[in-house]
């Protein structure tokens, strides 16, 4: 069962309201493959955001169905020094791979 979903989003901001953020390589590991990282790490320290999408684990299969016309779902998750600080489960766009 995938973790590419509102119930996981909500997940995120829950934790993040209690001051219990996820760690940024515990979000990896929820999502597996389907975690895609946009952003930079330098020693250990992430910052960026994370999109996951159902089945896709590269931005290749994300513009290929993007560039068609289709709709995709997914997780985007800001992560700032090393722990997700919000989530939503919506729409992807283009510009959200950027």
């Amino acid at each position: 069962c995938s973790n590419v979903s509102q119930s996981y989003a909500d997940k995120i901001n829950e934790a993040a309201e209690k001051g219990e953020h996820i760690a940024y390589g515990q979000v990896k590991e929820d999502l597996g493959d389907e975690a895609i990282f946009y952003g930079i790490e330098i020693l250990n320290n992430a910052n960026g955001v994370i999109i996951a999408v159902n089945g896709c684990t590269s931005q290749e299969p994300i513009n290929e169905k993007l560039d068609a016309g289709k709709e995709l779902k997914g997780v985007y998750i800001v992560i700032l020094n090393n722990k997700a600080q919000s989530a939503e489960y919506r729409v992807i766009t283009k510009d959200d791979t950027k």
